[in-house]
């Protein structure tokens, strides 16, 4: 329980750093409210155990609603050999922990806003079987593209996350399986 606890604090501490200074943009805590709505994956890092045709594979927009017991929710639909297939997960707001949701059991995911709400990094530390997963990903409200000052401060994070920042993704946007499209 201390480790969670000292692991809790040191992301805490990370993130306070992402919002209040440091970077070229300068953030807010996301919250339910402000992040409803369609997004874009612009571009992606992670240590997360994929074959390498899996991590540059074409990306569609997201959605962010409200569930029906008000968590937020993440919906994308991905593309499949069988046809679209949707894949959705509950994220609720972590209690005293401005800036993050929890996924699942101790699994929290912090998401920052830049630029009023048009663009947010989102980022997971999480052990799992001994290892620490990471994964951070630039967001786009409107489209996905990003300013250079966007993709210099994702590269911060992807650095304070101790990835490599020459395995950032910027994966092709696929529109086939958009949500709200027939499959």
């Amino acid at each position: 329980m201390e480790a969670m606890q000292l692991f809790l604090l040191t992301i805490g501490l990370t993130l306070f750093s992402l919002v209040q200074a440091g970077y070229i943009n300068r953030g807010e805590c996301a919250t339910t409210d402000k992040l409803l709505g369609n997004w874009y994956i612009i571009c992606w890092a992670g240590n997360l155990p994929l074959p390498e045709e899996k991590l540059r594979s074409p990306l569609p927009p997201f959605t962010f609603t409200k569930n029906k017991i008000g968590y937020l929710e993440f919906k994308m639909n991905i593309s499949k050999p069988i046809g679209c297939v949707e894949f959705k997960i509950a994220l609720n707001e972590a209690k005293d922990k401005p800036c993050y949701f929890s996924a699942w059991m101790w699994h929290y995911i912090g998401i920052v806003l830049f630029e009023g709400d048009n663009f947010g990094i989102a980022y997971l530390n999480a052990k799992v079987d001994d290892t620490y997963q990471k994964m951070a990903m630039l967001m786009g409200r409107r489209n996905h593209t990003a300013s250079l000052t966007m993709l210099k401060d994702f590269e911060t994070v992807v650095i304070q996350l101790s990835l490599n920042k020459t395995s950032i993704i910027t994966p092709p946007y696929d529109d086939s399986c958009e949500l709200g499209k027939e499959s």
